[in-house]
């Protein structure tokens, strides 16, 4: 496949920001889903924009346009377009089940996936991928009522275990996954200018609360004009993000969730920006690559890869529960070997030591 000639510069999708990161990836996997030829996505250096690399050129308005396509007509039936029958389904009625309607009995949620896996097979559809980046099959957790109850007997918990979902969506109150990708979709269906912004020049919205990804979001009173504190979300680029989520594999070993690029220890996101373009297909590899997720960086092998930089965002932990993705912290690389160390005379210096 030969490499794509143009390039776009997203310039309000910056690198060190978790919601500017996530909604780059939801840029490039949406118009992968578009476009005849895959699109790659590199970054313009550490603390500066996403770029997109295209087979034909895209301005701003077309590439805002292209998305466009990839709304939901009724985000209240059917909030995820590209995977229909995802996010468009009911809570659970036993009692107990938790408010989220993605977390669902282990057994519904296999029997779901299956039918996903066959579909896929059969006839290449893409709703086994979405389900399994934002279910989690592989980590459970027991409905309210089977918390607190006494434990009669020594073995795995009694009653219905309900499946995870992924920890790039922070949950507070009663927020779910189907009401936040409804309500980004909503706004950007009533004011089309959002996607464009979302590419170019963030417009933030009063009493959107965004999806968590976006610690200026929560809208303190000091940073507003009108000194009350308001929420203040992106609705563009939020649910650009949203769609990032897909780029992140979930696994866990039934009562600890793991998910690639999340530090589950301190409950951080941690993620690299690269050079070389990737298509969506290579960029799971990256990410997934050990080098890419560490806090002690090494930077020849950071270099080898293609990575410039990487950044960390721990979530902020709020009494009712999940808080925003705090700002992006660039991590400081590590020595490659110890500098201090001067050589042995008669001997060459080793390459890091020059």
């Amino acid at each position: 496949m030969p490499m794509p000639t143009h390039q776009l510069e997203l310039p309000a999708l910056y690198g060190s920001s978790p919601l500017g990161f996530l909604a780059a990836l939801g840029t490039l996997h949406l118009t992968t889903h578009i476009l005849d030829e895959a699109p790659r996505l590199s970054w313009r250096g550490p603390d500066a924009p996403a770029v997109l690399h295209t087979h034909h050129p895209l301005t701003h308005q077309t590439l805002a346009d292209l998305l466009t396509t990839q709304l939901p007509a009724q985000p209240n039936k059917g909030p995820l377009a590209v995977a229909p029958g995802i996010l468009d389904q009911s809570r659970h009625p036993e009692p107990g089940s938790p408010n989220d309607p993605l977390q669902m009995p282990i057994d519904e949620a296999l029997t779901r996936l299956r039918g996903h896996a066959k579909a896929e097979r059969d006839h290449d559809d893409n709703r086994a991928h979405w389900f399994t980046s934002l279910i989690n099959t592989l980590s459970l957790t027991p409905g309210k009522a089977d918390k607190g109850a006494p434990r009669k007997t020594k073995g795995p918990p009694r009653g219905t275990l309900y499946t995870r979902t992924t920890p790039y969506f922070g949950r507070s109150g009663q927020m779910t996954l189907p009401n936040n990708w409804t309500k980004a979709a909503q706004h950007c269906l009533e004011n089309p200018t959002h996607l464009h912004a979302a590419l170019t020049r963030w417009q933030r919205v009063d009493d959107y609360a965004g999806a968590n990804l976006d610690h200026l979001s929560t809208g303190d009173a000091h940073m507003v004009s009108h000194g009350k504190a308001t929420q203040q979300g992106v609705p563009g680029a939020t649910w650009l993000a949203l769609h990032g989520f897909t780029a992140f594999r979930l696994t866990g070993n039934t009562n600890r969730p793991q998910a690639t690029s999340w530090d589950t220890s301190n409950h951080a996101f941690t993620w690299p920006i690269w050079h070389p373009p990737h298509t969506a297909t290579t960029l799971t590899t990256l990410l997934e690559h050990p080098d890419a997720r560490t806090q002690t960086p090494n930077p020849t092998r950071l270099h080898n890869l293609g990575i410039t930089a990487l950044y960390t965002a721990p979530r902020a932990r709020l009494p009712y529960g999940d808080g925003p993705l705090e700002p992006g912290r660039r991590i400081t690389l590590k020595l490659d070997g110890p500098r201090h160390v001067k050589p042995r005379r008669h001997t060459r210096p080793h390459r890091s030591q020059k």
